[in-house]
């Protein structure tokens, strides 16, 4: 556990409150107590959810993700996974593959192909060398965010949608899964090159 974690900051400031002979005995003025009171309480507001992990084994990404988030079973092909909320308001689909070079496909190409499916729900994009994101809010009020990567032959993506009202509470899980999703790890993965 990390002082990062809800469930720990809160057992601490129940034993802050309760422990009249430890903690508050050791603090000699109330000043003390209100300051640790704030900085235990600042703490679990500010706390991130926990996590848990999900490393693909045949393409190499990781992925982690809220523990609010429920696995989907992964295909026979072990292309990637899908995880979501209990009331499924919330998806998070993490999963990799080959780009068929030979066909014409390529980063440009998913990435024209992608703006053309969002249309004028698009509120942010940017593309790089070796990846590109979309986000916006469908016509039905879904928002989405999807990052596409590219490295050789080889394609990862993440795509998570919610409802757009619940922005508040979701937008926090996108930031920190995009902040911590690794798309190519090293090692021995089924890839091109």
């Amino acid at each position: 556990m990390s002082i990062r974690d809800p469930a720990l900051i809160c057992d601490l400031l129940v034993l802050a409150l309760a422990n009249t002979q430890g903690i508050v005995s050791a603090m000699r003025t109330p000043l003390s107590l209100l300051l640790t009171f704030t900085l235990l309480l600042s703490m679990a507001l500010g706390a991130e959810p926990a996590t848990r992990t999900y490393a693909n084994a045949r393409f190499g990404f990781v992925l982690s993700y809220p523990t609010g988030l429920i696995a989907g079973p992964e295909p026979a092909n072990g292309a990637g996974r899908e995880f979501h909320t209990k009331d499924g308001e919330c998806s998070v689909l993490a999963q990799g593959h080959f780009l068929l070079v030979d066909d014409g496909d390529s980063l440009e190409k998913r990435w024209q192909q992608e703006l053309k499916e969002s249309g004028d729900t698009v509120t942010y994009k940017k593309k790089t060398a070796g990846w590109y994101v979309v986000s916006g809010v469908g016509k039905n009020g879904v928002e989405y965010y999807t990052k596409f990567f590219v490295k050789g032959s080889n394609w990862v993506e993440f795509r998570i949608t919610y409802p757009h009202a619940k922005n508040k509470k979701y937008d926090p899980w996108v930031t920190q899964i995009e902040k911590a999703f690794v798309p190519f790890r090293e090692g021995d993965f089924d890839r091109l090159r």
